[in-house]
């Protein structure tokens, strides 16, 4: 599982979004016009054919979508051919789609963001700012590398009793191997081995889990 990120806050949406599971949604045609925010209007009770009727038709598709150490499960790829908008969906009963556990993003130049603005290819440092304290990752090169671990109590730190949990994990993208850590060990921004860490090393995933999350 992608470990937890930055805290995504309460938001009044505008009147585009204003459609919610169970409720009649957008027309397929001003998908576009929706803010790409998480977690937005997606929740635990997020069903495909609300998704359907939310972002039109042909823009949800059945799939295998992928896990962790190599693995796929069944679940909905949202905007499929488009990496700028695409989605990667999962669900607790993964034959029915239901019960939604998880939405993720990791495509380079993704619109998806979380509400308070982090998004693909934010930079480390950036984070670091916006925390207001270093944080502590797990080192690259490996199925889990870059996952946050620790905010250090920062103001991305997300509330314990938070059921939505927002995710951030880090990339070093095409970085030099010295100037970032790798391997299963923690390691934190504000280490002095890799001076550079802020500039090399970016988000390369964004999402957000809903309560009773499966391991992924």
């Amino acid at each position: 599982m992608a470990a937890d990120g930055a805290r995504v806050a309460d938001r009044p949406d505008a009147a585009i979004d204003s459609a919610s599971p169970g409720t009649d949604a957008m027309p397929a045609d001003a998908a576009d016009a929706a803010p790409w925010r998480l977690p937005g209007q997606f929740s635990a009770a997020t069903t495909e054919a609300w998704l359907r009727r939310r972002f039109g038709d042909g823009n949800v598709r059945v799939a295998d979508v992928p896990g962790g150490e190599g693995e796929t499960s069944r679940g909905i790829l949202l905007f499929p051919d488009d990496p700028s908008r695409r989605a990667y969906l999962y669900f607790q009963d993964a034959q029915q789609l239901r019960g939604l556990s998880l939405v993720r993003v990791m495509d380079p130049g993704s619109r998806w963001r979380l509400d308070n603005g982090i998004g693909i290819g934010t930079p480390l440092s950036r984070l670091v700012a916006m925390n207001g304290k270093p944080i502590r990752f797990s080192g690259f090169d490996w199925d889990y590398g870059g996952g946050i671990g620790d905010w250090n109590g920062g103001r991305l730190q997300p509330p314990d009793d938070e059921s939505q949990r927002p995710i951030v994990r880090l990339t070093h993208g095409d970085a030099p191997p010295r100037s970032y850590p790798m391997g299963d060990a923690d390691f934190s921004s504000d280490d002095p081995r890799y001076p550079q860490l802020g500039d090399v090393v970016s988000v390369g995933e964004i999402g957000v889990s809903f309560p009773g999350e499966d391991d992924l």
